[in-house]
């Protein structure tokens, strides 16, 4: 979670009016406003039923629910008064938000007074804690980053209702920075290490580009001192935050990498905020990288603070980001609500082979969404090009999922051999998906929509992508107001969000420039609202 101190609304002025109005926050009033029809709402992805959501935090499976809590303004449009919404589901498709919907209300008095910024949930089935005594089949404890006007310190609290509501240790906090008192210490990521019977936590010193890593016994006794660090490394930017560091299996082995995964916010190269991670091995003491390169999660500008799941049934690394940007987040033409979360996607590690250009890249697979389908749009193949281009008209919901392979046979010499994926709606506004054959550059141009305006709303973003064999799979999930495309099964991903003034799209049209491409085994699926 990154404070900025203009943006954020004042959390400590008039606090018994606050501590009031919080209070009434903690029902589900708020879902009775909330129709998940409103222009823009996307129908598939998660969002809150009003007010302002970021950073994904505490994702954990318990007792069957994968429980998705969420930095969350339960009273404006805007970041302030941070506390910790929540909502659950059994599939990680369907959700429902929770009642009461603030799990972690924001502290309004007393020495602990704060903001309930960005932590983690985790499983404590042994009760090492011993906040479970007396309570059996209760096992979730959250620590959290209490954010202050002076320091930032890391605390504990535990649910004894399966995660619906949280109490405060006594005793926090249980860590503060190694420095002393710090502004900036924040967001720890937590999870059990089983070879040394023991927690780990990551937390962000972010104005010094470093993860420190803490190692307890019984989620209460951290420190003081870290027992490694990591960074500066790869891209720094202004500063660091949102750390997350897990196992990841690599594709076609039986082995396991580590990936240190880290937000930066502000100072992307894109502008703004993103995700960057590095690939390597984790002793149950340091993390260290295979190599000095920086990779990103993501070439789109709206995939930030990206958190893995806590204690998946099935062992898989599954990560959710927040849809968004710092540089707009806080003026996008949403209401009743701000915020939207990425499809979940399971990760894994592509093998190193020879120290490819690909090796060590992480790859990411979205959740299937098999079971939404709704009408099939299209399943065929085609051959496209300048004189025949290909149409599928889609449902008016905006919402659906296509998935293809591109073949074409560029010509020697000829500039700019492309294939576009125009998603348009009835005025003409249109978002562009494509492929450029000469250049071997995937892109997403969102520039050609009306509903938004704003300097740092960049219309377009491209990436590499090598075809030797001169085909290029793209798999794509378009929700109303957002788009997720996944390059050759997972590669590479650009994640978007776009506004479409006049409603959302209608049409798909896919239009080849100064080549014939060979569009095989395009499939095309209306998806039904995860909100009825």
């Amino acid at each position: 979670m990154k404070k900025f101190c203009f943006l954020l609304a004042p959390a400590f002025l008039l606090a018994a009016s606050v501590s009031a109005q919080l209070s009434n926050s903690l029902n589900m009033q708020d879902a009775r406003f909330a129709s998940y029809k409103e222009p823009y709402r996307p129908q598939y992805h998660f969002s809150p039923p009003m007010h302002f959501m970021n950073d994904p935090n505490g994702l954990v499976y318990f007792n069957g629910t994968y429980h998705l809590y969420y930095q969350y303004n339960p009273l404006q449009l805007v970041a302030g008064h941070q506390s910790w919404g929540h909502a659950f589901s059994t599939d990680l498709i369907h959700w429902t938000n929770a009642d009461p919907q603030i799990a972690i209300p924001e502290a309004i008095s007393g020495p602990l007074a704060g903001q309930i910024f960005t932590g983690s949930t985790v499983v404590d089935a042994n009760n090492t804690s011993g906040f479970f005594t007396g309570h059996p089949g209760q096992a979730l404890v959250a620590i959290y980053t209490l954010n202050q006007p002076t320091r930032e310190v890391q605390n504990v609290a535990y649910s004894l209702d399966n995660g619906l509501t949280y109490t405060n240790y006594s005793g926090n906090p249980v860590l503060n920075s190694p420095t002393g008192d710090n502004p900036n210490f924040r967001d720890p990521k937590v999870f059990f290490y089983a070879p040394t019977n023991s927690w780990i936590m990551t937390v962000a010193l972010p104005r010094a580009h470093q993860v420190l890593i803490y190692r307890s016994t019984d989620l209460i006794h951290w420190g003081p001192l870290p027992v490694s660090t990591f960074g500066p490394a790869g891209i720094d930017g202004f500063q660091w935050e949102c750390p997350n560091l897990f196992p990841v299996p690599v594709q076609g082995t039986n082995q396991t990498k580590w990936v240190m995964m880290v937000g930066i916010n502000p100072g992307a190269p894109q502008g703004g905020s993103m995700d960057e991670y590095f690939v390597g091995n984790f002793d149950g003491t340091t993390f260290t990288a295979d190599d000095a390169v920086s990779r990103v999660m993501d070439f789109g500008k709206d995939f930030y603070a990206a958190q893995t799941y806590n204690n998946d049934p099935l062992g898989r690394a599954i990560v959710v980001g927040w849809m968004s940007n710092w540089q707009y987040t806080q003026v996008v033409p949403t209401s009743p609500w701000r915020g939207i979360f990425a499809l979940p996607r399971i990760l894994s590690v592509l093998a190193n082979q020879n120290q490819t250009q690909t090796g060590g890249l992480l790859v990411q697979t979205p959740i299937s969404l098999e079971g939404l389908h709704d009408k099939t749009l299209f399943n065929g193949s085609a051959q496209v090009n300048d004189a025949s281009p290909l149409s599928i008209s889609l449902q008016h919901n905006g919402s659906f999922e296509l998935e293809t392979t591109l073949v074409a046979q560029p010509t020697p010499g000829q500039l700019q051999q492309r294939l576009n994926i125009d998603i348009r709606n009835s005025a003409g506004e249109t978002v562009t998906v494509g492929y450029d054959w000469s250049q071997q550059q995937v892109y997403v141009d969102r520039g050609e929509t009306e509903g938004f305006s704003n300097p740092f709303f960049t219309d377009r973003f491209a990436t590499y992508e090598a075809n030797p064999d001169n085909s290029i799979k793209l798999h794509l999930f378009v929700d109303r107001s957002t788009l997720e495309v996944f390059v050759d099964d997972g590669v590479q991903v650009c994640t978007a969000t776009f506004f479409m003034r006049h409603g959302p799209p209608t049409k798909v049209e896919l239009n080849a420039e100064n080549n014939s491409v060979n569009v095989q085994n395009l499939t095309a699926y209306s998806l039904k609202s995860i909100w009825r």
